[in-house]
């Protein structure tokens, strides 16, 4: 591979002039000479050294962008936010996504720093303070999702998720349900703890069936891949519970339980109303088209890229930024049988 030398002795210049050429700082080399350096440039297939050139300037204009799964369109759809924004501002983005584990999350958040990332997005699921500890003793400007507090290099979206999901209830409520299923979704049964967003959703969930005196809840979650857990939980709870109303921590199994109802002879809106979260592209290709909790991968992405440049190049102290929750109402939700089944009056959890 031809390096600047092989350049310059090629053109009969410095290494000096060449990097100048390169680096667009010619305007004081003369045309002729200038275009001895692109035709040796272009002869030897010279490629400048992007690493050495970071190392040089001290600042690489490249962003980290830490998601949970890159075949989530949440997770997705946010990312290309972030590398949309960020190109916009003159920085290129490195993508990496963890599967939900909180090892390969901390591979990453090094990997960042080793490719020397002027700063980092961590939209991830999974958290834990080894990763928190790592990127503030660098002093690495980051963005996370609703993770610890703010300093000068760290700044935190705080998404409305009680706001999301008590507007989803209050929905069901008006419609005249009062037994509600919480549906949840994780993404491993080995996985003890449950991660940060799902225990999020689960305890706005149990927030807001508490300002209703007269609901009836019960939870049912289920492991793995979250279509099939959707399908799953659907037919499971149909045998365990007398509900009318469903909210799913996620579209993806709020969309496998649209199946699972339909292979057990349930009808959704005229049976059993089901409300999603995340607002997915998928939910208007439904039958019915879902109704979700909308989270705005564009606020998110959009928010992100402006904090962080802003610690970047101004040194701006970091901050909370709050991301709103909307409920976009569609055909699947619809007023409660007449005739609905009774159940009992304690809340009920079925977990594997």
């Amino acid at each position: 591979m031809a390096n600047i030398d092989d350049v310059a002795k090629l053109a009969r210049v410095s290494t000096a002039t060449v990097s100048a050429v390169v680096n667009g700082r010619d305007g004081k080399v003369m045309p002729r000479t200038r275009q001895r350096v692109l035709n040796a440039i272009e002869k030897l297939g010279y490629r400048p050294n992007l690493y050495a050139r970071t190392l040089a300037r001290g600042r690489s204009r490249l962003l980290g962008v830490i998601i949970s799964d890159v075949m989530n369109p949440f997770f997705a759809e946010v990312a290309q936010v972030v590398q949309s924004e960020a190109l916009a501002c003159g920085y290129n983005v490195l993508i990496a996504a963890t599967q939900f584990s909180v090892h390969r999350l901390n591979d990453a958040v090094e990997h960042m720093i080793g490719m020397r990332v002027d700063g980092m997005v961590v939209i991830t699921t999974e958290m834990d303070e080894h990763t928190l500890a790592v990127v503030r003793r660098r002093k690495i400007p980051v963005v996370f999702e609703d993770v610890g507090t703010t300093d000068e290099t760290t700044s935190n979206l705080r998404v409305d998720y009680a706001g999301g999901i008590y507007r989803a209830v209050l929905c069901l409520a008006e419609l005249g349900h009062t037994h509600i299923l919480f549906a949840e979704n994780y993404p491993s049964i080995t996985e003890k703890r449950r991660l940060f967003s799902i225990q999020a959703r689960s305890d706005a969930f149990a927030a807001a069936v508490k300002k209703f005196s007269n609901l009836k809840s019960f939870t049912i979650a289920r492991p793995g891949p979250p279509f099939q857990a959707g399908i799953e939980a659907a037919v499971t709870a149909r045998s365990h519970f007398d509900f009318t109303g469903v909210v799913a921590n996620c579209d993806p199994i709020a969309i496998g339980m649209l199946r699972g109802f339909r292979r057990s002879g349930k009808r959704v809106p005229q049976d059993i109303s089901l409300i999603g979260f995340d607002n997915s592209a998928w939910c208007e290709l439904t039958e019915p088209p879902l109704t979700s909790v909308d989270v705005s991968r564009s606020s998110i992405g959009t928010a992100a890229v402006e904090a962080l440049v802003g610690m970047i190049e101004n040194k701006t102290p970091g901050t909370d930024i709050r991301i709103e929750t909307n409920l976009i109402l569609r055909e699947s939700v619809g007023r409660a049988p007449k005739e609905s089944r009774v159940s009992s009056n304690a809340a009920v959890e079925l977990r594997p």
